[in-house]
């Protein structure tokens, strides 16, 4: 009899957006915490342009980017541009807010000390059955500058690769154990200048520097200077070399986001050329999001809103209103509970499960 053939598991890639860590927020049940820049009505709280607005007493600023209010992107980009001392003191000071008021959204959340969903993910991932027969983690993208995946990782592997060197006195750089990858590409609020890079973990104490290594809120996030340039150009590579599908989770990919766009493009047209075939994109947000993602970015290819989905039932994004208390409001959480059950369901897991995964799978096993 013929030994059964061994499927290559697929190569994934995740690329996270502030919409993950919002939906963090709302799946241990942080009420009236808006992580998101403009106002919700759903989460019951202003956004953080507005609150950074109040902050500054700022009135009447003739400026909108969208029907969603004033664009801090593009406002703190044309006040850089100036070459006014008080406008570029004017732009600082509202970075410096911004960190303040993710800072203390997050503090009073409490995600700062366990993002549920991202470990949930990372345990997923890490099984054995599941990684080499099912999906193989290649690399974990995110434009997010809270450094709560830096927080999963550790609690998951123990040691975190983030594309380069770095000392730290909270996390330990990946040794001979090899971990897939976190490229946090416009940086960290815990990352502060040195030789090598010093990288720390985001704390209740943790205090806005003008030393911190990211890329700021601003219309154009170039990653021209290390570690960006060394960070944007792994991603690439392993998008172009090792991804069969890109998960999006709770990224808008507006046009301030337009480094991000370009980096998925151009690797979409690599693996094309070079392969024959552009990697999938999966679209993990709500519906609506998803489809405006799929066509005002037209130029990317394959691209599969949530109700497209097929591993888990996600018949219910069909529905034109979809109540506020549903479950379906919280997509990650949604998508993350129905992917884990219907791989349970296909024994594609090693058991005992980790106890992050059965917590979102509602103790299915």
């Amino acid at each position: 009899m013929a030994a059964r053939r061994k499927i290559k598991a697929k190569q994934v890639v995740y690329l996270l957006g502030a919409g993950a860590t919002q939906a963090e927020v709302n799946y241990i049940g942080a009420m009236e915490v808006n992580l998101l820049m403009r106002d919700s009505e759903a989460l019951g709280a202003e956004g953080v342009s507005t609150a950074i607005l109040k902050r500054l007493g700022v009135k009447g600023v003739p400026f909108s980017g969208t029907d969603r209010g004033v664009d801090i992107e593009k406002l703190i980009s044309l006040l850089a541009s100036t070459a006014v001392d008080s406008q570029l003191k004017l732009a600082e000071r509202m970075r410096r807010l911004y960190f303040e008021e993710i800072h203390r959204r997050l503090t009073r959340s409490r995600v700062i000390r366990r993002p549920q969903l991202a470990i949930g993910l990372l345990e997923m991932h890490r099984n054995n059955s599941f990684r080499t027969e099912v999906e193989e983690l290649t690399a974990i993208l995110t434009t997010n500058h809270d450094g709560l995946l830096q927080l999963a990782f550790d609690k998951v592997f123990g040691v975190i690769d983030v594309g380069f060197p770095f000392i730290s006195k909270d996390l330990i750089p990946m040794n001979s154990m090899a971990v897939p990858p976190l490229l946090q590409l416009h940086g960290s609020f815990s990352w502060k200048f040195g030789v090598p890079l010093r990288i720390a973990t985001l704390k209740r104490g943790s205090k806005y520097s003008p030393n911190t290594v990211w890329i700021p809120p601003a219309v154009l996030k170039e990653p021209k200077s290390y570690p960006f340039n060394k960070i944007s150009a792994l991603a690439y590579e392993i998008l172009a070399k090792r991804c069969d599908v890109l998960r999006i989770i709770g990224a808008s990919l507006t046009q301030n986001d337009w480094n991000i766009l370009s980096l998925i493009f151009n690797a979409q047209r690599h693996r094309e050329l070079v392969r024959g075939g552009s990697f999938l994109i999966e679209l993990i947000m709500s519906r609506p999001s998803g489809e405006f993602i799929q066509e005002s970015c037209a130029y990317l290819k394959n691209t599969f809103p949530i109700n497209h989905l097929t591993e888990g039932d996600f018949s219910g994004y069909e529905e034109e209103d979809i109540p506020a208390e549903s479950e379906l409001t919280n997509a990650f959480a949604y998508w993350l509970r129905e992917k884990i059950n219907y791989h349970l369901r296909r024994n594609e897991f090693d058991l005992p499960v980790t106890n992050a995964i059965a917590e979102i799978s509602g103790d299915a096993v």
